[in-house]
């Protein structure tokens, strides 16, 4: 489709830079815009692939030092320029359209290469500064005497190199796992390869491989993976951090006269000392027994013994006597 807008064209302002900038950022502006609004990129998007060939004409200007020099000299005068012909400053306007003319067809011919712009692409602005439109008739034009139109536009080096999909996926471990730290095998893209999970690693932590995705296009560099680790619920323990917490039930008579209760731990049972007149749901730590923590080796967590009294359900009447003189003595203080 063809440009109907004989308005000057700022390039500069299209590629995004700066009217002093050097050769190479104007090459690196333009690839890197380029790759975004590529039509192999944006299939079936008209408003990509219009911005993609106004990229590409503010390149095929800036990018070429003659282009560069005669745009920068008619600025937005062009058409004063154009009307005056080959008087219009220190360029032979005829001349220089001519050669810039052939020396494309040559071009199109050694590379082979397709013409994104055939067939009228390129805006009127361009086909007038760059196509011959100086000083020259529209026969002359359509004669082909120096029509830029039909150079082949190489994209070479700059074929849209995109990088391959990253893959994202779930591995389920148990507590245990993640106290210890683990060695799991998972199958990727038909490949089996092994993951090494750190002690104390947490529930929903991201772990990235580098390169371990799908495979990019045109030798670019392959997407990443990346595993995202889920703890199974345990049965006894909660964790919140690199803390955990359970719950310990204990009897009346420990609630009210003190003792010693046995604990599970990660690592196996222990005992720690109730104090006498302990209330239900006391929280009582213990040092050091929670989680190791996450690629801080040495350090841990704590674990948090929550007290649960059980009341006895079924007391024999000696029981029942001694609870009434317990009821009565505290009556009486």
């Amino acid at each position: 489709m063809r440009y109907s807008d004989m308005n000057y064209r700022d390039y500069y302002k299209i590629l995004g830079v700066s009217k002093g900038a050097s050769k190479e950022e104007i090459k690196k502006a333009y690839r890197k815009l380029a790759r975004k609004y590529h039509p192999d990129v944006n299939q079936n998007d008209e408003t990509s692939n219009r911005k993609f060939k106004e990229l590409s004409e503010a390149y095929e200007v800036l990018g070429n030092e003659e282009n560069r020099k005669l745009y920068d000299q008619l600025g937005a005068d062009w058409k004063h320029y154009k009307n005056r012909g080959q008087q219009g400053g220190d360029f032979n306007w005829q001349q220089w359209a001519q050669n810039q003319g052939q020396a494309g067809r040559r071009q199109a011919h050694s590379r082979g290469t397709s013409d994104f712009f055939s067939g009228g692409d390129f805006s009127d602005f361009f086909e007038q500064v760059f196509g011959g439109g100086f000083g020259r008739s529209r026969q002359q034009q359509s004669g082909g005497q120096a029509d830029f139109r039909n150079a082949a536009y190489q994209w070479g080096s700059d074929t849209v190199r995109r990088k391959g999909k990253d893959i994202n996926a779930e591995l389920m471990v148990t507590l245990e796992e993640a106290f210890n730290g683990v060695e799991k095998t998972v199958r990727v893209r038909n490949q089996s390869m092994k993951i090494q999970l750190p002690k104390g690693i947490h529930d929903g932590k991201r772990l990235k491989f580098k390169g371990r995705g799908h495979p990019g296009s045109q030798g670019a560099e392959a997407g990443d993976l990346y595993i995202k680790v889920k703890i199974k619920p345990h049965d006894v323990f909660t964790r919140e951090g690199d803390d955990l917490y359970i719950d310990v039930p204990i009897s009346l008579y420990k609630s009210v006269l003190g003792g010693v209760a046995t604990v599970p731990t990660m690592t196996g049972s222990i005992k720690i000392k109730i104090p006498a007149g302990s209330q239900p749901g006391r929280v009582m730590r213990v040092a050091g027994h929670g989680m190791p923590a996450f690629q801080n080796k040495g350090q841990k967590g704590n674990l948090y013994a929550t007290l649960q009294v059980a009341l006895p359900e079924k007391l024999s009447e000696k029981e029942k006597e001694l609870f009434r003189q317990l009821e009565e003595l505290e009556d009486k203080k």
